[in-house]
């Protein structure tokens, strides 16, 4: 349950609102809302717990901007309670190894829009890239990886797509086949059967693995990759074992009507701006040994 604090502070902040005057409300929200250590107690219960000093000195300059002046009434939420406490909690084990000489103040660019978002963010893919870009932009040794964009990026990306992403890790390129159906007798005229077929579908679980092409689109409209029709990879055997999957999807299209199916190899690159987003949000903090 939300401490007396923050009990006081919804009714005299609801009072105002309901009373009419609703600017003075909102702000004696914000005003109670940027007494960090009340909030902390209220999220993580106990302020003694190892990581939460380190998360108070990072947030310090984001608590009461935005829409986190508002969380105390989200904490009376007992669905958002929810959500922000967990989200939070694993943003303070990211935290708990790092020495306080090294937190960083977060830029509230970056803090702002993030803490909102942890306040509401339900589902797991997503809301760990937020933690992790929170956790990110924290410290001293990483805040170089955090950038206000990718703000933007997460807010645009469904829970696959995140999935998708941590196959993009540790890896450059990605090799792809496009499935083309050609007329024998129409040497240059053919039918797209089968667009950036990679097998990434197959090796990850997807709520919808027919929209991997979309993801892709995503992807490269958000500068995340970029899809490269022209070059490929070296290894044949790569493209081989995707020819070997995909084409018994097409066998009752191939040998009718003087059909016949054509692959033609692709790669997608991950951008120098899509390694940035992967190193700052796809991974968590380094444990310090």
């Amino acid at each position: 349950m939300p401490s007396p604090s923050s009990r006081s502070l919804l009714k005299r902040g609801v009072s105002s609102l309901v009373g009419g005057n609703m600017t003075s409300g909102w702000l004696e929200v914000a005003r109670e809302a940027a007494k960090l250590p009340a909030l902390l107690s209220d999220i993580y219960g106990d302020l003694l717990k190892p990581g939460v000093r380190q998360v108070g000195k990072a947030l310090e300059t984001v608590i009461g901007l935005g829409n986190t002046a508002l969380w105390p009434i989200a904490l009376a939420n007992e669905r958002a309670r929810i959500s922000l406490e967990r989200n939070f909690e694993k943003y303070r084990e990211q935290m708990n190894d790092v020495p306080e000489e090294k937190v960083s103040p977060i830029p509230p660019e970056i803090g702002v829009p993030v803490a909102e978002k942890l306040a509401y963010v339900s589902d797991e893919e997503l809301s760990q890239l937020y933690v992790n870009l929170l956790a990110k932009a924290s410290t001293v040794d990483t805040a170089h990886f955090a950038h206000p964009s990718f703000v933007n990026v997460i807010n645009n990306l469904c829970p696959d797509e995140a999935i998708i992403l941590k196959a993009l890790h540790r890896t450059t390129s990605v090799p792809f086949i496009t499935a083309n159906l050609y007329q024998k007798d129409k040497k240059n005229q053919f039918t797209t059967i089968g667009d950036l077929l990679t097998g990434l579908e197959t090796r990850q679980k997807l709520a919808f693995p027919r929209n991997t092409v979309a993801y892709m689109s995503n992807f490269e409209g958000l500068g995340l990759i970029q899809i490269r029709r022209d070059v490929h990879l070296a290894d044949a055997a790569i493209y081989t074992s995707l020819e070997n999957l995909y084409r018994p999807s097409f066998l009752g299209l191939e040998g009718q009507d003087n059909l016949e199916i054509k692959f033609k190899k692709g790669k997608i690159e991950v951008t120098p701006f899509g390694s940035l987003f992967i190193n700052a949000c796809l991974t968590k903090l380094a444990k310090r040994g």
